[in-house]
């Protein structure tokens, strides 16, 4: 910069930035016959005797960092004013600094449209970004900027091919006004791709002479990126599984097919699979040749009249379809070959012939033979059509009703014999009370209808016939109904029902419970009521037992029997007790007369009952006979001897039949003497024995005091009804003295009969 003006002479500053960089100055001479008067404010530069002041900046390299710096010059010679100032702007161009394929190195799948980024920044201006293929420039790219001008971006949007593999993708960046060699970036493409596989017979097959039962295999050639982990075969679209027993056999990517059939031919392809899918090949018909068969699905039964003309058709599989027919007749008699003249053979269909037949007599009926040949060889087996003489078809046969609805119902049926003849089928719906048709529909083909147009809830015959040219069959009827319209039920919202109870899951589980504790409680009673009832028939049934053991047994010794004591065994015989002891004075008799009705109770207690030798337990009387004698009949002897030879029982009745007085009565014979009745405290007067239950027995050998007509007899106790209660037995001997024995002749005086006396009370109620 240089500066001329001003007095005195300026100096001159560089600023970089508002910051000093450079303050040295030079003053340059003036040129002559320049000269300034004192004061003067100067001149212009170059004018004469003005003195020029110079500083020169010098940047030796510029950088990026330079760009947009302001360089400032300034010139000053007092304080005062302020100092002149200059500003330069640096402004700058760059080449790119980088440039990158954003992605790079992925595999990209053939045929998907990708978007490819490449970036490049540090370029001014913006830098220009291009794209080329193995040297080949590609068009269809987009630039975009960022705000600072800084980056450039270019997409490239490409589809991928099988053939871009291994080609290289470059992206070029330069700057345009700068001379200088542009940056770029190569990327080798990658290409995925699904498999791409060729089927190809085996070498040593012709493709047009393969028959049945050859051996045919094929090859699988398979191309793809990733490799394959799995080859498929397919027949018609069919997965091929590797089955030896049907001759399939797979083997990596090779298909055998032993022994081929007619079933084998058809399109086979193989299917390669990889990550990115399946490919399959390009289908391979296998054309198998085989000698001309039967077709199925063809009338062989017709029915024709004498004098008619009947058209039997012969259809037959046959690869190659050129064939040549030959039709025979075989009925009961002869077979016989038809004359070419009868057969005819179809335009449009090469495997099918026609034979022109008409049957004049019974003979003409029978069965005709159809046979074809190819180049491969002759039919095997003949196709076979009867001639039979027509008639009216059979009646159809598994009838049902399906879809019945408001207004319609359908009907199916199985076919019977057509007769021969073509059949078709009619279906006839009437009402069932009315006997009106309703409908009439005709089906060709096969016994199926659909009826329409009926009323709701009304019952109706439909009746299936089968007809043909000679007339109907027999119609099956069926009875079908339509659906009843639904009722309308009005209902006034203050009659409507409420609601129900309903059960919550708690008073289900409640009533569970105390149902389950009912039921409990009646098993447990029933058990224990069985086991009672149980015990008692037990009991029961061994005392019935028992007796009727001893019952049916007869004393040997006296020759008395029972018959008495079973009709009325509680009450005391008079001729049994009276043979068992002494004749009888009358007065004697009569006292016994009386108290013959007065019933004992007899007892098995344990405690009462003992041994044969100490106490017999209680006596019931029964033709004079002790309770343990009568259990023990036929095991033990009925009377036990004593001293004098005169047998008597030994017994004591209940306790609790005595009076409140201690009676005494004495049994005996010669020499002895059995004493019953309550005995007092204390020790008897004589020998004596002590008896379970308090009673005494005594034996006085000498005295006896009864009169000698009453010995060997009981005295019997009054009848329990009469007589107190007796104390407890633990208390009755203890808190009471003992009462003295009353005189014998007090128990043999007879007493007035009244109300009151026990034999009363023994009338009134005679047994327990």
């Amino acid at each position: 910069m240089v500066s001329s003006s001003g007095w005195p002479t300026p100096a001159v500053w560089w600023f970089r930035n508002d910051r000093l960089v450079d303050n040295s100055s030079t003053v340059m001479s003036p040129a002559p016959h320049s000269a300034t008067a004192p004061g003067a404010t100067g001149t212009s530069p170059g004018s004469p005797g003005v003195a020029h002041v110079t500083n020169e900046l010098v940047i030796p390299s510029l950088g990026r960092s330079d760009l947009h710096s302001q360089l400032t010059c300034q010139a000053a010679n007092n304080n005062r004013s302020l100092p002149l100032a200059t500003t330069v702007h640096v402004d700058m161009n760059f080449r790119p600094l980088d440039v990158r394929v954003l992605g790079a190195s992925q595999p990209l799948s053939a045929g998907r449209r990708y978007d490819l980024l490449c970036q490049s920044s540090g370029s001014r201006p913006p830098a220009s970004v291009t794209w080329w293929k193995n040297g080949q420039r590609l068009e269809r790219t987009k630039e975009t900027t960022s705000s600072d001008g800084n980056t450039t971006t270019s997409t490239l949007s490409m589809v991928a091919t099988k053939d871009d593999a291994g080609k290289f993708l470059t992206c070029k960046s330069e700057n345009p006004i700068l001379s200088t060699e542009p940056l770029e970036d190569t990327w080798t493409l990658e290409i995925q791709y699904v498999p791409e596989a060729i089927l190809i017979l085996g070498t040593s097959l012709n493709p047009d002479n393969i028959r049945e039962g050859s051996d045919v295999y094929f090859d699988c050639k398979v191309s793809a990126v990733p490799p394959v982990y799995k080859v498929e075969w397919r027949h018609n679209g069919r997965p091929l599984a590797h089955n030896i027993q049907a001759g399939v056999i797979v083997s990596n990517q090779s298909l055998v097919l032993q022994g081929v059939s007619r079933t084998s031919a058809g399109n086979y392809t193989c299917v390669g699979y990889n990550s990115e899918g399946d490919g399959e090949s390009e289908p391979f018909y296998l054309n198998v040749l085989y000698s001309p068969t039967c077709a199925p699905n063809q009338t062989r039964v017709h029915g024709v009249a004498k004098q008619e003309k009947a058209n039997i058709s012969c259809t037959v599989e046959a690869n190659p379809p050129e064939v040549h027919f030959r039709w025979t007749f075989n009925n009961s008699a002869d077979t016989v070959d038809v004359a070419a003249a009868h057969i005819g053979r179809g335009l449009t269909a090469p495997r099918t012939s026609t034979l022109t037949y008409t049957p004049n007599t019974e003979l003409d009926y029978g069965t005709l033979l159809c046979w074809a040949t190819n180049r491969i060889g002759s039919q095997r087996h003949p196709c076979v059509f009867h001639i039979i003489a027509a008639g009216h078809p059979d009646p159809v046969h598994n009838c049902s009703i399906s879809n019945a609805s408001l207004h319609s119902f359908a009907v199916r049926c199985s076919e019977g014999f057509n007769g021969g003849l073509p059949q078709a089928f009619l279906l006839e719906v009437k009402e069932a009370e009315s006997q009106r048709l309703r409908a009439n529909v005709t089906s060709l083909r096969a016994p199926r209808f659909e009826v329409a147009g009926l009323e709701p809830g009304l019952s109706y015959h439909a009746t299936v016939i089968a007809f043909n040219q000679k007339g109907r069959s027999d119609g099956v009827v069926l009875t079908a109904s339509t659906v009843r319209l639904p009722e309308r039920q009005l209902t006034v919202e203050k009659e409507r029902p409420r609601p129900g109870f309903r059960f919550t899951p708690m008073m289900s589980v409640l009533v569970g419970v105390v149902s389950a504790l009912f039921i409990v409680a009646v098993v447990v009673s029933v058990v224990l009521r069985f086991q009672c009832t149980g015990r008692r028939e037990g009991g029961s049934g061994e005392g019935e037992e028992e007796g009727g053991e001893e019952g049916g047994k007869t004393d040997a010794g006296d020759g008395t029997n029972t018959d008495s004591d079973e009709k009325n065994p509680d009450i005391i015989p008079q001729a049994n007790a009276a043979s068992y002891f002494l004749p009888l004075e009358p007065e004697e008799q009569e006292f016994l007369r009386k108290r013959q009705h007065i019933s004992t109770i007899e007892t098995q207690s344990p405690a009462r009952l003992q041994s044969p030798g100490s106490f017999a337990g209680y006596c019931t009387l029964r033709n004079g006979m002790p309770l343990q004698d009568l259990n023990n009949i036929g095991s033990k002897p009925k009377m036990k001897p004593v001293e004098g030879g005169v047998p008597y029982p030994q017994c004591t009745l209940p306790r609790q039949h005595w009076p409140s007085y201690s009676g005494m009565a004495s049994v005996g014979g010669p020499g002895s003497t059995m004493t019953m009745g309550r005995m007092p405290q204390g020790p008897p007067p004589g020998p004596h024995a002590m008896y379970p239950g308090g009673m005494m027995v005594a034996h006085h050998p000498m005295e006896s005091p009864l009169p000698m007509g009453l010995r060997g007899h009981a005295a019997m106790p009054p009848h329990p009804m009469s007589l107190p209660p007796l104390p407890s037995e633990t208390s009755s001997y203890s808190s009471s003295p003992p009462l003295p024995p009353p005189p014998s002749a007090t128990l043999l005086e007879e007493e007035p009969d009244s109300p009151d006396t026990p034999l009363m009370v023994a009338k009134r109620e005679s047994t327990v």
